[in-house]
């Protein structure tokens, strides 16, 4: 995809109301009509990959027309079960372009890492049943060849259907959304409206979630062109994933600096959503009162109470008062704040929120038990933070200092990480 500093930015966005798959993803960007199916073909065969043919047909879901792309093998010769180094040899051996290897090379670790996390291997030995096939190898390479040959700037996405129901696989029976469409889909968006059958797979959430900068609404502009990708089964709704093209006029604005920052693999590492910045100035009011109503906003779900001491107008002495919370909590805020305090108005801020993957894990030290947070960047462990609570606790029943019990609290964290 082509990188530029210029203010009118070409967006690709998939609308995913019957979910994503890899073969979807193709077929909707081949039905835009921008790349034609012969130049798709001679890019792939740039890499090492033999004893397949793709085809694309027209067909009907739901009364819509859409493209439907199928990777058949041809030859006696199965394809081989390959493993990541497998994928990567082969991506990293070919004529493509760099930015297209190197995007590609993205795509199939977030995919090894889910794999390997829910079925508690490594990434070496992570057996890829349905990702080592050729098909989903073509749906990878052919989705980012597509994307860069249509010059597209910014990948987006709506929220994700997952569907409902069983799906049956190499490891057996299992839930919808299957166990590594889970994990890769953390801090993403996602409904479900009962639909029976698997509407995201591994492989079309390992794209989504590597490609795209943002999972909300269509991003105002030109629409260019749209395009259908059809899915294999008839369902109760039109099986299609629609992509639209849209020149994309944005302002410059801070949130919209951070996005050539988070893309990739970092980005979709870090879960997202939106925050409000709830703000009062408050000069005739008991102090007193903003610990009881610290605790109710906290106890009502606010992610974060501040005070902060300042001067108003003819050197006022007063206490700025700012909440941050999910928009969905702003009515209830707002109540809280005009009860419990003097304030006749509000400011509101709305921005974005980027934040680690976090867990909170109870670990043993000579002192006792303590739960820590751990917080994750691309799979790994890289903030640990001990609750102040059970590390205070042990403290004063231990007879020792806080900093000691946190600091075996950390320490038996990370060993029990190395030791995984």
């Amino acid at each position: 995809m082509k990188n530029n500093q210029e203010k009118l930015k070409r967006s690709l966005y998939f609308h995913c109301f019957s979910g994503a798959s890899g073969d979807m993803i193709l077929g909707a960007l081949l039905d835009t009509g921008m790349v034609d199916i012969t130049i798709l073909e001679a890019e792939l065969k740039k890499v090492r990959l033999q004893g397949y043919v793709l085809q694309q047909e027209k067909v009907q879901r739901g009364g819509l027309s859409g493209t439907r792309v199928t990777v058949k093998e041809q030859g006696r010769d199965r394809q081989p079960l390959r493993t990541l180094p497998d994928l990567l040899k082969l991506t990293e051996e070919s004529s493509l372009h760099k930015n297209i290897k190197e995007m590609a090379s993205r795509v199939f670790h977030r995919l090894a890492r889910a794999e390997a996390k829910v079925h508690g291997t490594t990434l070496e030995k992570v057996h890829f049943h349905e990702i080592g096939a050729v098909d989903t190898m073509v749906d990878v390479l052919g989705t980012i060849i597509l994307l860069e040959l249509m010059e597209v700037d910014i990948v987006t996405s709506s929220p994700l259907h997952l569907g409902s129901g069983f799906v049956r696989c190499e490891h057996g029976i299992l839930p919808v959304p299957a166990p590594a469409t889970t994990e890769l889909l953390k801090g993403v968006p996602v409904y479900s409206r009962g639909v029976e059958g698997e509407l995201v797979t591994p492989t079309g959430a390992a794209l989504l979630t590597t490609l795209a900068s943002s999972f909300g609404p269509l991003p105002p502009g030109k629409l260019l062109a749209v395009g259908y990708g059809a899915g294999g089964r008839e369902l109760e709704h039109p099986n299609l994933l629609r992509a639209l093209l849209v020149d994309e006029q944005k302002e410059e604005t801070p949130q919209d600096e951070l996005q050539p920052l988070l893309r990739g693999e970092e980005m979709a590492s870090l879960q997202r959503g939106e925050i409000l910045s709830v703000e009062t100035n408050i000069d005739d009011m008991n102090p007193e009162v903003f610990s009881h109503l610290m605790e109710k906003l906290l106890e009502a779900g606010a992610w974060d109470v501040t005070l902060t001491p300042l001067y108003m107008k003819k050197n006022r002495p007063a206490t700025q008062l700012s909440v941050l919370c999910s928009p969905e909590l702003f009515s209830q805020v707002s109540r809280l704040i005009f009860t419990e305090t003097t304030s006749l108005g509000l400011r509101v801020f709305r921005g974005r929120k980027y934040s680690l993957p976090r867990e909170t894990r109870k670990v043993t030290t000579p002192y006792g038990q303590v739960r820590v947070k751990a917080g994750f960047l691309e799979g790994e462990m890289v903030t640990v933070s001990p609750e102040y609570e059970d590390c205070a606790e042990i403290a004063r029943r231990q007879g020792v200092s806080l900093e000691k019990v946190y600091r075996s609290a950390r320490r038996a964290l990370e060993d029990e990480e190395l030791n995984k």
